[in-house]
């Protein structure tokens, strides 16, 4: 009995951090976002104390500013339908993960609350991955 209702508790965690990449990823589908995306990101590596994290930043993301904006919103856009719909669940959660560790050294500094949401999203992200959230209310059930 415990079992069925952590799983159900599973399905919920994954649920909700899929709808919140997703609220987090409309935000980001216009063409400001596109085109201003290289300021943001050249303010994060001028101001970002972790110094190898700053360096990539200021040589390769903001040269590549606009191919980081589209894998961003690919990669947010894919967590969130996939773990919203419970459908390749591990792969979509170690996914969030990767966004979630580079929004946390990119703007941990800012305030304590980046670092605390991004962190918290990665411990939620593992358990995803380390249960079988996708198999209760999800397409992994039916694999």
């Amino acid at each position: 009995m415990a079992a069925k209702n952590s799983n159900i508790w599973n399905a919920f965690l994954r649920i909700y951090i899929g709808l919140f990449f997703l609220y987090a990823v409309h935000f980001k589908v216009n063409p400001e976002f596109f085109s201003n995306f290289h300021v943001k990101l050249a303010y994060f590596a001028n101001h970002d104390p972790l110094w190898f994290y700053g360096i990539f930043l200021s040589r390769v993301a903001v040269p590549n500013a606009f191919l980081f904006a589209i894998l961003i919103v690919m990669g947010e856009l894919f967590a969130g339908i996939f773990l919203t719909a419970g459908f390749l669940t591990r792969f979509a959660a170690l996914i969030a993960i990767f966004l979630n560790l580079n929004y946390l050294l990119a703007m941990y500094w800012i305030s304590p609350s980046e670092l605390g949401i991004n962190l918290t999203f990665i411990v939620c992200e593992l358990v995803l991955i380390f249960t079988d959230s996708g198999k209760t209310l999800g397409i992994d059930a039916l694999f």
